[in-house]
Order: structure tokens, then sequence, then C-alpha cells
């Protein structure tokens, strides 16, 4: 949305324990990245929480999100956004921290879903 100051993007979705304000401020485009490639580890972990076969299916899906995650990425970095290979560092703080807000979020409501965020917090 345009203002009289400048832009403002709207986030419906948001993040909704963060304050106003942050969610509000200015941050860095990886913050972004690391939020849709958290969406693709959840796509996956969520769908093995009550699969029979989960053990068996882990690696395949570990394997889908690390090849959906490249390709992203790949694909972020050729449209002329910030490389997310080439601030590896900072992508995975920002992953972590995602991660943490997540365990928070989920222990708060939505408790069978809390061991997504920690498996991948144990797991990097």
């Amino acid at each position: 949305m345009r203002t009289q100051t400048g832009w403002v993007v709207l986030d419906f979705e948001g993040e909704p324990a963060s304050p106003l304000a942050q969610r509000r401020a200015r941050s860095s485009p990886l913050r972004d990245v690391a939020g849709m490639l958290r969406s693709f580890d959840y796509a996956a972990r969520h769908q093995l929480l009550t699969h029979p076969e989960r053990v068996a299916l882990a690696p395949v899906a570990s394997d889908w999100v690390q090849r959906n995650g490249e390709a992203f990425c790949a694909g972020y970095a050729e449209a002329g956004g910030l490389d997310p290979d080439r601030n590896a560092v900072l992508l995975r703080a920002l992953l972590l921290d995602k991660a943490v807000y997540e365990v928070i979020y989920e222990a708060r409501n939505r408790p069978n879903w809390l061991v997504i965020p920690l498996e991948f917090i144990a797991e990097t």
C-alpha cells in the first residue's frame, strides 16, 4: 500500500505473537526467504506427523525439502534478490530465529505440531 511517506507492505498472515511495530519494521529480504524455506519444511514434516511409516519416509521428505529449497533459492537469486547461497550465515540465523518463534507458537496453539520446529532445530 502506498502512503504519503512511502510504501508499506501489509502481511495479513504475519507473526501473530510479534508486536505490530516489529512486523512493520524493515527487515532483510532473507527473512522472507527463511520463512519460505520453513514452509517447505513444515509441509513435509506435517505429512509425517501421524503417518504409520514416518521413520521410513523421513529421508524422502528431507530430500523433497532440500530440492525445493535449493530451487527456490536459485530462482530467488536469479530474479535479482539477495543470493541466499552468498549469505548462508545470515540465512541460517534467520531460519533458526523463525524456528524458535514456531516453537513458542506451536506450544501455545498447536502442541501436536511442536515436534515440527523442534526436529528442525535439533537437526540444524
